[in-house]
């Protein structure tokens, strides 16, 4: 019946200043042919709660989209400084697609969300050096079809925020990246084999099949330089014989627009040894990038098959256990990692899949992923 609709996360303060203190509520209109029409004067407030009246029922007693909700509990703060990688987070039910878009507009689009395998959770990693310096206004909006859909109803998650871009000096433009360690095609692999890509200004890097983009096995570190990548991939995560694998960098963080691609490695068939009980694969899905800057709540998440026991834990031993995941159907394991009482510093962690419950004996592990620093700053 309708184009486009968007729910608006914002407090209009000349409006509802004594209605709801200053607090967020969710404004409903409705965007088509390029233009934005008022449906109704009935504001909403995150809760599903209508603060003034409407002219149709029942949808006055609650938030008419539900179970589609969405907002942004991570993500710098308006008027803040930012530089280099900046994670944005947004979280909710039922989300397709997640945007950073201008304050006001559509395009262009700044990055695509990804999205956990339950449409709860939505992340974006920014890199801020791509940008000009100075002001930049841009918004967070959900979506709960998949982009280009018709009928889309959107959420914004994160109502318009100016951040002030301050990167000391713009990367150089040039791209390039070429192999410099894997096995050779044909190889016979098994445990945790080292890749290792060199070139310039490259900010992304995945280990991916032969042809195609997912599924992704494996998300390589990137030194700060952007010189060089490598990924320590835990062939477990692989069933046993033959395998056909290609490792691709960009020059874009993922999700962000205007990527250039180079296959740094050309499909290879590596035939997989290891005698991992079948059915038992892991990788990590959703995680902090090498070296970037965390704080506050942290979402990881995990994919595969055959889960019991997934944990964050020191890059090297078992103790002590930062986290244990909830893990859903044994395909989805979550952790939502509070960094809070960690001090200032940097945190080499890495993320541990087992096919059997913790204590219990002969287990396998599956280094869904491998050693990562990450920057602890309250």
């Amino acid at each position: 019946m309708f184009g486009k609709m968007k729910l608006v996360s914002a407090c209009s303060l000349a409006l509802l200043l004594a209605a709801c203190g200053g607090g967020d509520v969710n404004e409903v209109s409705a965007s088509g042919a390029g233009t934005t029409t008022q449906l109704r004067p009935t504001v909403w407030t995150s809760e599903g709660r209508a603060l003034n009246s409407c002219s149709f029922s029942p949808e006055c007693s609650g938030n008419p989209y539900a179970p589609f909700f969405a907002s942004a509990p991570a993500a710098p703060a308006n008027g803040a400084s930012v530089s280099g990688v900046v994670r944005i987070e947004v979280s909710g039910n039922e989300m397709a697609n997640v945007e950073l878009l201008p304050g006001s507009g559509y395009m262009p689009r700044y990055g695509v969300f990804n999205i956990t395998g339950d449409k709860t959770r939505a992340w974006l990693d920014l890199d801020t050096t791509r940008l000009p310096n100075g002001p930049f206004s841009v918004r967070a909006s959900a979506f709960n079809t998949p982009a280009g859909e018709a009928g889309a109803l959107e959420i914004v998650a994160m109502s318009a925020r100016t951040w002030n871009i301050n990167n000391a000096a713009p990367p150089s433009g040039s791209f390039s990246a070429s192999l410099t360690s894997a096995p050779a095609p044909g190889a016979v692999v098994s445990g945790v084999m080292r890749l290792e890509i060199y070139g310039s200004n490259i900010a992304n890097a995945e280990l991916l099949p032969a042809s195609g983009y997912a599924p992704i096995y494996g998300t390589f570190n990137v030194s700060s330089d952007r010189r060089m990548a490598w990924l320590d991939f835990d062939t477990r995560s692989l069933p046993d014989g033959a395998n056909s694998l290609r490792i691709s960098a960009y020059n874009v963080t993922p999700g962000q627009p205007g990527a250039s691609e180079i296959v740094a490695m050309p499909a290879r068939q590596w035939n997989v040894q290891n005698g991992t009980p079948a059915g038992f694969i892991a990788s990590v899905t959703m995680a902090p990038l090498h070296g970037e800057i965390v704080n506050g709540r942290v979402t990881l998440e995990v994919r595969g098959s055959g889960l019991k026991n997934v944990e964050l834990l020191p890059a090297n031993g078992y103790m002590p256990r930062l986290g244990v995941f909830s893990i859903s159907d044994d395909k989805f394991a979550t952790l939502n990692f509070d960094t809070t009482s960690l001090p200032n510093g940097v945190l080499n962690v890495r993320i541990s899949a087992f096919n059997v419950r913790a204590g219990e004996p002969n287990a396998t592990e599956i280094i869904a992923m491998p050693a990562r620093e990450w920057i602890i700053r309250h």
